[in-house]
């Protein structure tokens, strides 16, 4: 009898541990306002266009840095051109900078509503240059592309700080209660 409490005094002693590891990680993370639209309207589609800086990635319910610990020379930037794609009459040229390679691409806008300044997305043909960097950094890069590359959102606004925002990626969609606000790259306007 005396080993099963101890053993049991042990298994609640390990989960303990892990559910205060698992808070003190939570409360490292910074929660996000998911509704921006209250801060102001910007215009038309042209405020899409232009050079972005990625400064934050939201994962659900917690807000990440483009990187998570890794320490970059440089910014993840993602430009979205005036140019059309070859052929197509709603698709614009991408190009940028991610953790180690160049970028390039498609912006298929698929809606758009300039009251909300809100709309649909996808991005097309995405590719990179194929240089190798170190381990972190790569893998800073794989999840930036496949957070991209997952795009079905999108949301541009104008915060009280003044800067212009996007939101880009796969926004929440039913209005059900949860933790789970979706998972989008949120970039600031150069």
């Amino acid at each position: 009898m005396k080993k099963i409490l101890n053993s049991l005094t042990v298994k609640f002693m390990k989960i303990g541990l892990l559910f205060l590891l698992f808070m003190i990680g939570a409360s490292a993370c910074h929660p996000i306002e998911n509704d921006a639209s209250a801060k102001g309207n910007i215009g038309n589609l042209d405020s899409l266009k232009g050079t972005w800086t990625l400064k934050y990635v939201f994962l659900g319910d917690v807000i990440d840095q483009p990187c998570s610990s890794s320490k970059m020379s440089h910014d993840i930037t993602l430009n979205i051109t005036n140019q059309l794609v070859d052929n197509t009459t709603d698709t614009f040229v991408i190009n940028g900078k991610s953790a180690v390679n160049s970028i390039f691409g498609g912006l298929k806008i698929l809606s758009f509503d300039e009251n909300t300044q809100t709309g649909k997305a996808a991005i097309t043909q995405l590719g990179s240059t194929k240089m190798a960097g170190p381990e972190d950094l790569m893998n800073c890069e794989l999840r930036y592309f496949t957070l991209l590359n997952a795009t079905k959102d999108f949301k541009i606004f104008r915060d009280t700080d003044g800067k212009t925002y996007l939101h880009l990626g796969d926004f929440k969609t039913d209005n059900q209660p949860s933790r789970n606000g979706g998972m989008y790259l949120i970039y600031i306007k150069n």
